[in-house]
């Protein structure tokens, strides 16, 4: 009696799990894929394995290495081949960290995140925005449907393009948002041809913030604004520290990154012909954190001028044109 008992309870708890991870956790267009659904981008089954081994082998190379490494591209590339549909799942169409907001869902403190970037650019429904590193395009969305701005969003992986352009067709926006498979390094853009343009969390993939910022810079319309939310060191960062050593190569392992050691006056003007400004100074700069995710607001609005950079430092949005 007892064994059957026990075999009944663990049916039970096998549907409960069964049900939980593959109805509760919704379909894509609402929270991420199905657990059935979980692909790895657009490797075969049988290549999975040695794809693994590859992006983690890139990582016991030294440090110089991986910084000047040709191959960082093709290694974010692998990265979001094996991550992007488990990201999804369990994580929804936005690819990034927001900070919580008292009252409200994480959903919708996601969105307010994203759509605070339609306002710190000024973008509206005449213009012609860049995101750079689009990933499956949920920011791309929020910012379009709240601007009414044309939004063209470039990221690597062939397989995100797919599912990008899938979820905007199912939101009804694909006429208004467009993605492009590219090298954010080498953007097949035409100069001066957008009139803002931003990113969240995608420029720590770069191996330099220069090249990328650089060929923003290049896009970018005089007078456009640029703004990123990024993860960064902050001033308590010791590189002498191993435990602060550790953080950094966790996140850079975890998230294929040459620029997350940072810090945020790098972040704030580096190279590229911008001028430099800050939305708001970092908390956590000041708060006790070694490093700052683009949570509490670590915003920098960068605004293309032909000045070079000029920044004195202080927290502020640049102002000026040409």
């Amino acid at each position: 009696m007892e064994t059957v008992a026990l075999l009944c309870w663990t049916a039970v708890v096998a549907a409960g799990v069964l049900y939980w991870f593959v109805w509760v956790m919704g379909a894509a267009e609402v929270k991420g894929k199905r657990a059935v659904d979980l692909k790895m981008g657009s490797i075969s089954r049988d290549k999975v394995q040695d794809n693994y081994k590859q992006y983690w082998s890139f990582f016991r190379r030294p440090k110089e290495t991986v910084e000047s490494s040709e191959k960082v591209p093709d290694l974010v590339d692998t990265f979001y081949n094996l991550v992007t549909d488990i990201y999804e799942w369990g994580w929804g169409q936005s690819f990034h960290f927001s900070p919580s907001v008292p009252g409200r869902s994480h959903r919708d403190a996601t969105r307010l995140h994203e759509e605070r970037v339609v306002d710190l650019i000024g973008a509206t429904t005449s213009q012609r925005i860049l995101d750079v590193g689009c990933g499956v395009g949920g920011p791309m969305r929020a910012i379009a449907a709240r601007s009414g701005s044309r939004v063209v969003g470039i990221t690597i992986n062939e397989y995100q393009v797919g599912r990008a352009r899938a979820h905007n067709r199912k939101a009804g926006l694909d006429g208004v948002c467009e993605v492009i498979c590219g090298n954010f390094l080498q953007m097949p853009f035409d100069d001066s041809s957008f009139d803002g343009a931003y990113s969240i969390e995608a420029t720590c993939h770069a191996p330099r913030l220069e090249d990328v910022y650089g060929e923003i810079y290049r896009v970018l319309k005089p007078g456009g604004l640029y703004v990123s939310y990024e993860w960064v060191t902050t001033g308590l960062y010791r590189p002498e520290d191993p435990g602060h050593v550790e953080t950094i190569q966790g996140i850079e392992r975890g998230c294929p990154s040459g620029a997350t050691g940072a810090g945020p006056d790098r972040c704030r003007g580096s190279g590229g012909g911008f001028r430099g400004g800050g939305g708001k100074r970092s908390r956590a700069a000041t708060g006790g954190a070694v490093v700052e995710p683009a949570q509490d607001g670590a915003n920098r609005v960068l605004e293309k001028s032909h000045t070079g950079i000029d920044h004195d430092g202080a927290p502020h949005r640049a102002k000026g044109g040409r």
